[in-house]
């Protein structure tokens, strides 16, 4: 297996959960291309990223892997780290999550999994229970579970998206490898 010391975040939730919303705030921008140079962004000075603001909730999972294939490849020697979404999708379909996460378990990066439980749109809550058949696909990984009811809030949501950002930053500052 090839292992590549690149963190990849993976923001996990259910669909309508937030996720892209996390993403342009911690980045503070609403446009992400991955396949040109990886970007400095203002919440992490030191470090280079590529994000992937794709994710399995309107296509197809194995879509998805080939998409993110074709942009480690392009990135792969450089010292970016990634970021992408994975809606919690576990029909058994062709947007399931599983197929998802085993690629990432194969990709040899360091992958973090940022469960965000609690949901925009709506009142429904990521249990950790309702993990498991996502817990027994990952290997090598660590899930980094947020736990915030953020349900139309604002403040509560920006609280949420402070929390996340503590925890990359501690990753890529070398505390949660």
């Amino acid at each position: 297996m090839f292992f590549n010391p690149q963190p990849l975040f993976v923001i996990v939730g259910y669909p309508n959960v937030g996720k892209r919303k996390v993403l342009q705030e911690i980045f503070a921008r609403k446009n992400f291309f991955p396949l040109k140079d990886p970007f400095i962004p203002v919440a992490f000075p030191e470090n280079k990223f590529v994000v992937i603001n794709r994710t399995n909730h309107r296509g197809a999972s194995d879509t998805l892997c080939t998409h993110l294939s074709h942009v480690m490849s392009k990135h792969i020697f450089s010292s970016a780290a990634f970021m992408l979404m994975l809606s919690f999708i576990l029909d058994g379909g062709r947007r399931d999550a599983r197929r998802v996460v085993q690629y990432l378990e194969a990709s040899g990066c360091l992958v973090h999994y940022l469960v965000l439980a609690g949901s925009w749109e709506d009142k429904r809550v990521l249990t950790e229970e309702a993990l498991e058949p996502l817990l027994a696909a990952i290997g090598n990984g660590r899930i980094h579970y947020f736990d915030r009811l953020v349900t139309r809030s604002p403040l509560r949501f920006q609280q949420r998206t402070e929390e996340v950002t503590t925890v990359i930053r501690s990753v890529l500052a070398g505390s949660h490898r």
